[in-house]
């Protein structure tokens, strides 16, 4: 039988990759299990297996499979695209660890990434490889579900409504990186697939347990958002949403019974609403764009 977890129940609809993914950032809590150092981890590049579909070989079969969806823009398919060419494809050897960033690469546009909507300091601006969250967020449940170890993972920092709560992932080059174990004994695939507005990450390999279920806990401690102004070419507005805690607990199953369950607990810093004005100093004589803004180590995310 098929496990796919999806954010919705929309019927994936697979399509060859087109060229993007996007890079995100911090202000984010890490989440490293207990037991799962990550000095302790051998990082290698994954071998790649030309046309592979993952589930050819004998014994093998779906593990897990997870849909994100996200509104449709040029950014996203150039950039989420890009992201999906680069991992699909790769197989992760029994004991070995996954990095998103060296699979995908640092998000520039001599890697096929373009500008996109990335958080910085607390509200939206634009950068390179905005939008890869949703790669990252796509990945992360993917091998939640197949109940493998993480070794790295961050949240962003404020919550993005369309990523489950505390089931989510974003990275940025050099900063925070998304990266986790194959300790099921046997190799794993990775089968990755876009569209304008989703993404899909299957696993196939051979399942360890029977099953994995997530289960959450009540927002706590929660904090109402603020309001402030921003004003420039480059503005973004921003809807408003509290900040909160919240508990994820990952049930594992063999036969019918619970064998373990972990506890991921994440922090949301409350998303201000931001209002673009019109800066009166500002010339009304159109002038030319500014550069995006670059990703600063440790402040941004993407979106």
């Amino acid at each position: 039988m098929r496990r796919a977890h999806r954010l919705t129940d929309q019927r994936r609809i697979g399509l060859p990759a087109m060229a993007g993914a996007a890079v995100l950032g911090l202000g984010l809590s890490l989440l490293i299990p207990a037991g799962h150092a990550s000095g302790a981890e051998v990082q290698a590049a994954p071998a790649r297996v030309a046309g592979s579909t993952g589930g050819a070989a004998e014994g093998r079969q779906e593990v897990s499979s997870f849909t994100v969806n996200f509104p449709a823009a040029p950014y996203r398919t150039v950039n989420i695209g890009r992201a999906v060419q680069l991992i699909n494809g790769s197989v992760v050897a029994p004991g070995q660890t996954w990095s998103f960033n060296r699979t995908v690469g640092e998000r520039t546009a001599e890697n096929g990434f373009t500008d996109g909507v990335m958080i910085n300091d607390g509200r939206y601006v634009k950068a390179p490889g905005g939008g890869v969250s949703s790669v990252a967020t796509a990945v992360y449940n993917a091998v939640f579900f197949a109940g493998a170890p993480f070794v790295e993972h961050g949240a962003h920092s404020f919550y993005i409504e369309r990523y489950p709560e505390g089931r989510e992932a974003t990275v940025a080059w050099g900063t925070l990186d998304l990266r986790w174990r194959n300790d099921s004994g046997h190799p794993l695939t990775i089968r990755a697939e876009s569209t304008d507005t989703s993404v899909t990450i299957t696993l196939i390999g051979t399942r360890k347990y029977d099953d994995i279920r997530a289960t959450q806990g009540p927002r706590t401690n929660v904090v109402p958002p603020a309001t402030r102004e921003a004003s420039g070419p480059d503005c973004e507005a921003q809807t408003p949403l509290e900040g909160f805690d919240v508990a994820v607990d990952r049930v594992f199953v063999r036969q019918g019974r619970e064998v373990k369950r972990e506890t991921f607990r994440t922090h949301y810093t409350p998303r201000d609403e931001v209002v673009c004005t019109v800066d009166p100093t500002q010339s009304p004589t159109p002038a030319a764009s500014p550069a995006p803004a670059r990703p600063q180590p440790g402040s941004t995310s993407g979106a």
